[in-house]
């Protein structure tokens, strides 16, 4: 119980997203097309069935939390890092419980508003916004099996995870603000908002080739 305590704020949330859900249960035609997927280029090209959104957004909450939640059952080096990962982990399920909440909430709000096209890119100021505060509590996160920038590299080599995770939690920062500009450029401009994705993809992917560059330097030591 002490332990269920200190991840008492995602708990809420999880409350707080089935009672809007439930809200909107009640507002939306059994009809409605609830955007379920956006394309590079930033437009909506998939639609979920009202029943089938509130499944997923409902297992996204849960299972988000019960993920982290559970780790000392399933990770087996959980209890090697136990502190350490008990000072991050419901941080991080805080932050990942809410902006998946959140943007399931603007989906059902677009679902609603007749789920055509986004007034507003808001659907990239929360994904950019839950990058960079994650990529604050990365450099954070003790060697695990499941949360982390989890390569044979890094769960070999301390060094390796330490310093992969370093440069990572700025490459998140970085690729989380580039979303978050995509978010103020006209959607007319859809060759620069191309880029820009496949920009910020490319640097995220970046920590992964670091980290054997890394391991391969400090093996030849």
């Amino acid at each position: 119980m002490k332990r269920l305590l200190t991840y008492k704020w995602s708990i809420v949330l999880v409350i707080l997203h089935l009672l809007v859900m439930a809200w909107f249960l009640g507002q939306l035609p059994a009809g409605a097309r609830i955007p379920s997927h956006w394309n590079i280029k930033g437009e909506i090209d998939g639609w979920m069935g009202l029943t089938g959104s509130m499944i997923m957004g409902l297992s996204m909450s849960v299972g988000i939390f019960l993920l982290l939640y559970l780790m000392p059952y399933y990770d087996p080096r959980y209890r090697k890092n136990k502190q350490r990962m008990e000072n991050v982990l419901p941080s991080i399920s805080f932050i990942m419980v809410l902006f998946f909440a959140l943007l399931h909430v603007y989906s059902l709000y677009l679902g609603k508003m007749g789920g055509g096209a986004e007034p507003f890119r808001f659907s990239y100021i929360l994904i950019g916004m839950m990058f960079v505060i994650l990529g604050n509590f990365l450099p954070k996160v003790p060697n695990n099996f499941f949360v982390g920038i989890k390569t044979p590299w890094t769960l070999s080599s301390e060094e390796v995870w330490q310093k992969t995770h370093r440069l990572g939690g700025w490459i998140f920062v970085i690729s989380g603000l580039m979303l978050c500009v995509k978010a103020f450029i006209p959607m007319q401009m859809k060759d620069l908002h191309a880029v820009l994705m496949w920009v910020a993809l490319l640097i995220l992917m970046y920590p992964i080739l670091y980290s054997f560059i890394l391991y391969r330097r400090i093996g030849k030591r």
